[in-house]
Order: structure tokens, then C-alpha cells, then sequence
């Protein structure tokens, strides 16, 4: 939907301009004919933040799971070669040992996760010799960017020690 593509702080021009193509819309309203001739779809979009999630669980798993799947499929049938899904590290959950692979158990826990997980296991079910789907487990992101994100821990610290002068800390610490 582009609901943040306004919130940009400092770049001199949007960084999509510099995309071949790019849609703005609604992912549960994609034409299936956007996607005739194209070699591949890199799919970013998301209901990315767990406050959100925890207060529309249904809309998260609508737009992230059941959305995502039905693109997929659409751009199978238009012929698309190669589908990129942008997941998230979060499917993990809280893990403890050390870094996580591929191959480690999910645990995930929030609305969010669960739909990156649930569109994974259904992405993989799409794959054929003449359908390839990748998905990226992406780590959390901290630090300046053009869309800076307050929502994450570091960020809001960052954010709140230079507007304030303070860091203000909303749980017991142990994070």
C-alpha cells in the first residue's frame, strides 16, 4: 500500500524510483496480468511490526500468508521464473545456543512470524522445475535509513536519546 513511502528523512528522491517497475495497491488485489512477461517477482510486502500484529491478527495473516500464497500462484500461471519472499529471522522466536541455521527448529511467536512460516511451508509447495521460490530470513535491521523504523529497540533508543535526552526502558531489562 506504500502507507510509509511519504516518510522519507533526508533521501533527495524515493528509492523504488529507481526500480524498473513497481505497483502500489493492495497485495489482496493484485490483476494476475501485471505479471505476464515478467522473469521474476521479488515480494516485499508485509504487516512488518508486532504491535500490529497483536491487534489485527486476522488482517496479518490475510495480508502476509493467504495474500503472498495467492501472488505466488498467480505469477506461476503468468509464467514467472523465480519468486523471492522476504521472511524474517523471527520464525525462530526466541533461541538460545547461538546463531540459527536453515535447518534449526521454528518457534515462531507472533502473528508476524507465524505467517512468514505458514508462507514458506505453502511457497514450497508451489516449486517446480519451472518455479523456483527463494525466501530470505531476513535479521532484524537497526539504524539510520531513509524510512527509519521506531518500532525497533535500538532505533527508538537512538530516537529517544536525541530527542530527549533520555532512554526509556519498557520492560524489566533482560532483553
Amino acid at each position: 500500500m506504500g502507507y510509509f513511502a511519504h516518510c522519507l528523512t533526508g533521501a533527495p528522491r524515493f528509492p523504488e524510483s529507481r526500480a524498473d517497475v513497481q505497483y502500489f495497491g493492495d497485495i489482496r488485489q493484485v490483476p494476475e496480468d501485471i505479471l505476464h512477461g515478467v522473469d521474476g517477482v521479488v515480494h516485499l510486502c508485509a504487516i512488518s511490526n508486532d504491535p500490529m500484529g497483536a491487534l489485527y491478527e486476522d488482517v496479518t495473516m490475510t495480508i502476509n500468508h493467504r495474500a503472498s500464497v495467492d501472488l505466488a500462484k498467480k505469477a506461476k500461471r503468468a509464467g514467472v521464473k523465480r519468486f523471492v519472499f522476504a521472511s524474517s529471522c523471527s520464525v525462530y522466536g526466541f533461541a538460545e545456543g547461538g546463531p540459527r541455521r536453515e535447518e534449526d527448529e521454528l518457534n515462531p511467536l507472533t502473528a508476524y512470524a507465524k505467517s512468514k512460516v505458514a508462507t514458506e511451508r505453502d511457497l514450497a509447495s508451489l516449486a517446480s522445475e519451472t518455479f523456483t521460490a527463494t525466501c530470505l530470513r531476513f535479521s532484524t535491521a537497526c539504524g539510520m535509513s531513509d524510512r527509519v523504523r521506531l518500532d525497533l529497540v535500538l532505533n527508538d533508543f537512538v530516537a529517544g536519546a536525541l530527542a530527549s535526552k533520555r532512554i526509556n526502558i519498557l520492560s524489566d531489562g533482560t532483553p
